[in-house]
């Protein structure tokens, strides 16, 4: 019986084991981490075989079926926590506030965060919107913040497949691949640098028409 009830129990690990090493390799997945994500999905099969070898052993074997059955559920679970504590990638956090925005972006800059600050319109008028990636792992405390300023504040945390450069700490090592074919945007001229003026004999066809209409305008 000791035996018996010894085999079930490794059913449930073996099947939690692989299923919680499946969800993580899935979410990685989804992220463009290719060695981890191959890496994790080697033993996640192994375990799998394993596991499916012995249940199919005796197919009316019931409380055995159960425990293969209550492995994935559980491992589903357990993959999902310890992917939340791996906490890898980054987030965009958007966060709009009617009177605080300003505060906000100054704050999020002091903690050490990048943020953006625009303005749009809302249906009680104008608005600030705080645009900021930022690190899961301190995402909750980009958040946070942004409630001690403005509890009324709307915020809405996406997660950032791919990012690149910007104000990030080594970003654009973090997904290799998928910031691989991200051009590089050319940047503006400065106040110091200004556009060069046409030459006098160079008439842009604007002026071309303007030219004519005003001939063809009666005296």
């Amino acid at each position: 019986m000791a035996v018996y009830a010894g085999g079930i129990l490794f059913v449930f690990l073996l099947r939690m084991i692989g299923v919680a090493i499946g969800t993580v390799r899935i979410l990685l997945t989804n992220r463009g981490n290719e060695l981890w994500s191959g890496t994790l999905g080697f033993f996640e099969v192994l375990v799998y075989v394993i596991g499916i070898g012995v249940v199919v052993q005796d197919l009316t074997d019931i409380p055995m079926l159960l425990s293969y059955c209550f492995g994935f559920s559980v491992g589903t679970v357990v993959g999902i926590r310890i992917e939340q504590r791996m906490a890898m990638g980054y987030v965009n956090l958007r966060a709009i506030s009617r009177a605080q925005s300003a505060q906000i972006a100054n704050a999020l800059r002091d903690a050490g965060f990048g943020a953006t600050l625009s303005h749009g319109e809302g249906r009680d008028g104008s608005v600030g919107i705080i645009t900021a990636t930022v690190s899961r792992k301190h995402s909750r405390r980009a958040m946070q913040l942004v409630h001690q300023l403005d509890p009324d504040a709307f915020m809405v945390a996406d997660e950032a497949r791919a990012v690149a450069r910007g104000w990030l700490p080594s970003a654009a090592t973090i997904f290799p691949t998928a910031t691989a074919g991200v051009q590089r945007t050319v940047p503006a001229p400065s106040p110091s640098q200004p556009l060069p003026d046409l030459a006098p004999d160079e008439e842009t066809e604007a002026d071309v028409e303007a030219q004519r209409a005003e001939s063809n305008a009666p005296a």
